[in-house]
């Protein structure tokens, strides 16, 4: 513990110093524009994109994500559906106000909210990592407003409360994350180091890969907002996952290094009927690293009937 301490506090310094000499002689930052609409969702403003016509198809990103993270697959999945592509709070261009609910309860329940705003009925929710979660919650509490459910690199809603304290940042970590964002010199070094680990092929994580993620965390508020995100997944009740009826596919990467795929066969198992693939050369970020595979499966089962 000791020696983590000095290697923590190390970088701490080591990236506020950075951060300070990046911050004098900085060049004018401004975050990139949002590319869809702004509405007011249960106490919120949610940044999502609306793309084509047919069964609607909800995208619901990971922790730290945003629309970006579905920008290869939007198209395809466009041709055949309404594609919703929502921004959580406390990410991409949606809010970070001191008075939002970040539970994955909560962003669950303004999920439906947006469905109800967009006269939407019932639709297929894909979501991945954190999103996984949130979209098992809507599925588990409002079966009727789902009509598939695909989790990708998901986390499980079910996780016992004291694992999900156990696998909440330490302070210091975000101390340093804070840190680093008043700087974008500095966040992108971290975006750096970190992006590779999410990833099969490290070839992927490319500079423009590293803006597009690390660019809307350098939104003020960020930071605050995640520390109430994480304090309330430490409290939240898990989800009945035996309770899911809709239809339901589970992928993973086989190289994901964040949801190895044992834990996500452990999830399709714990929902009834789930059907449970592996994306070959594929890390966390499949969906991105692997869109023509991904595509491929997600395609498949959105478009097979259901038996009774």
């Amino acid at each position: 513990m000791k020696r983590k301490a000095i290697v923590l506090g190390g970088a701490l310094a080591a990236v506020g110093a950075g951060g300070w000499v990046a911050w004098k002689r900085r060049a004018p930052w401004q975050a990139p524009l949002p590319e869809g609409i702004i509405r007011d969702v249960a106490g919120a403003k949610v940044h999502y994109i609306d793309e084509g016509s047919g069964p609607p198809v909800v995208l619901i990103h990971g922790f730290a994500g945003s629309t970006f993270s579905w920008r290869f697959v939007i198209p395809d999945l466009a041709k055949a559906h309404r594609v919703i592509a929502i921004d959580l709070p406390g990410f991409g261009f949606s809010d970070r106000g001191p008075g939002v609910d970040y539970s994955q309860t909560g962003q669950a329940e303004r999920l439906v909210a947006l469905l109800d705003l967009l006269g939407i009925q019932r639709a297929t929710l894909i979501g991945h990592s954190m999103g996984g979660a949130i979209a098992q919650r809507v599925a588990a509490s409002h079966p009727e407003r789902v009509e598939r459910l695909i989790l990708v690199a998901a986390v499980s809603a079910a996780q016992p409360r004291d694992v999900a304290r156990r696998g909440r940042p330490a302070g210091p970590m975000f101390a340093l994350v804070g840190v680093a964002q008043r700087s974008p010199r500095a966040m992108y070094a971290v975006g750096r180091r970190a992006l590779p680990r999410m990833v099969h092929d490290a070839e992927y994580a490319t500079e423009e890969v590293m803006r597009g993620y690390i660019d809307p965390l350098l939104i003020p508020g960020t930071v605050a907002a995640v520390r109430k995100m994480t304090a309330a997944a430490g409290e939240e009740a898990p989800a009945a996952l035996s309770g899911i009826s809709a239809p339901t596919l589970v992928l993973s990467g086989a190289s994901d290094r964040m949801i190895p795929p044992e834990q996500g066969l452990e999830l399709a198992e714990a929902i009834p009927g789930a059907r449970y693939l592996v994306i070959p050369e594929a890390g966390h970020l499949l969906a991105e690293e692997r869109p023509e595979a991904f595509l491929e499966e997600v395609l498949a089962f959105l478009h097979e009937s259901v038996t009774a």
